[in-house]
């Protein structure tokens, strides 16, 4: 290795371990990321679960678990709503049983581990120094610094990843990806062209076991959820997905408009994955970055899974990395719709630097 690799490395090293020593310092304020809202969702469903998306309910609800704090940037009728499907707030039910902070704090690491663990299947078997450059970036720090979702996710791609030469066992470790299920359109409608069936039926197994004992709990709230999630889309939320510009349309065929721009960004995103059918490491980064662009609602948090396809794919340069970061870091900062029309640029260029690449090593067949 040489020497100033050598620098690079030490330095992304550095950078890591400071994403996870700052959730457990005083500086950093729990109460400010999206940790309050996934706090209220656990609590609504511990003892109130008929409300779950009850906004008012939510804004009781949240003033307990920031003690009256006003958030900096709220999102929906002055409080960050929970809009997550009802299983996700079954998960931060032990996190919130902790308390806001303590809770929050190892909610925020947890989501650390998994994007880690994530990295780590997805490049197996590549020395463990090869996923520095995905994690030591600007969108692992959006992620740490909003609390998010996206590490359990990637933790679900990269097991379905190393399981593929067993479908059905496959197929369950993406029900991990039902955490932001937005995230993973390509994926799913990919498998269905394939006809991967076995991958299918796990996959939907996993729904079946998240979706029983929320149904059990409060058995209205898919219906429930499906109308608060309408106001996610909206034209001054910060995203970075094609889709977001159909919110630009006249409130009468924004949702049409959505939805033809999310058609629009799939067929894309499928094109170039099957000219590279040959190699499936690329196939399954170009579906996971794409999902990112497809989907209706994603934030710049939500880029660390382009970071994590392009570390899958295993063939990105310093370029694509900083292009990457400076993205995310624009995304974050800017007003709406510019942040959008990075991300849609960005990823769109990152989609045919994937397709267009050559294939360096031989990689296993889909299954079927």
């Amino acid at each position: 290795m040489s020497r100033w690799r050598w620098r690079g490395t030490v330095a992304l090293l550095g950078v890591a371990v400071a994403f996870f020593i700052l959730p457990v310092l005083p500086v950093y304020d729990v109460i400010n990321s999206d940790w309050p809202a996934f706090a209220t969702g656990a609590r609504l469903i511990a003892t109130d679960a008929a409300h779950l998306y009850d906004l008012d309910v939510q804004r009781r609800v949240q003033a307990e678990v920031t003690g009256g704090r006003v958030l900096v940037s709220p999102g929906i009728h002055g409080i960050l709503p929970f809009l997550a499907p009802a299983w996700v707030a079954l998960i931060a039910v032990p996190f919130d049983a902790l308390g806001t902070d303590v809770g929050g704090r190892l909610w925020v690491l947890f989501g650390l581990a998994c994007l880690v663990a994530g990295l780590l299947l997805a490049n197996r078997p590549r020395p463990p120094s090869q996923i520095l450059p995905a994690f030591a970036g600007v969108p692992t720090a959006l992620l740490l610094l909003n609390a998010q979702l996206d590490g359990i996710v990637a933790l679900g791609i990269g097991a379905a990843f190393v399981l593929w030469s067993r479908p059905y066992l496959a197929g369950v470790a993406l029900g991990l990806t039902l955490m932001k299920p937005q995230l993973v359109l390509p994926l799913g409608v990919a498998l269905l062209a394939a006809r991967l069936w076995k991958v299918l039926a796990g996959w939907a197994a996993a729904g079946v076991v998240l979706l029983a004992p929320t149904l059990a709990l409060n058995p209205n709230w898919i219906s429930q959820w499906r109308g608060q999630i309408q106001a996610t889309v909206a034209p001054v939320s910060r995203e970075v997905d094609l889709p977001h510009f159909g919110a630009l349309f006249p409130s009468g065929i924004q949702t049409y408009a959505v939805l033809i721009l999310a058609a629009i960004a799939l067929l894309f995103v499928l094109v170039l994955s099957a000219r590279r059918r040959d190699d499936f490491r690329a196939v399954m980064a170009l579906l996971v970055v794409g999902g990112v662009l497809v989907s209706p609602h994603a934030l710049p948090a939500d880029l660390v899974l382009v970071a994590f396809g392009l570390g899958m794919w295993g063939e990105t340069t310093w370029r694509e990395w900083l292009t990457l970061s400076v993205a995310a870091l624009l995304a974050a900062l800017i007003p709406a719709p510019v942040p959008a029309a990075v991300g849609v640029l960005v990823i769109g260029w990152l989609c045919l630097r994937i397709s267009r690449a050559r294939r360096q090593a031989p990689e296993p067949a889909l299954p079927r």
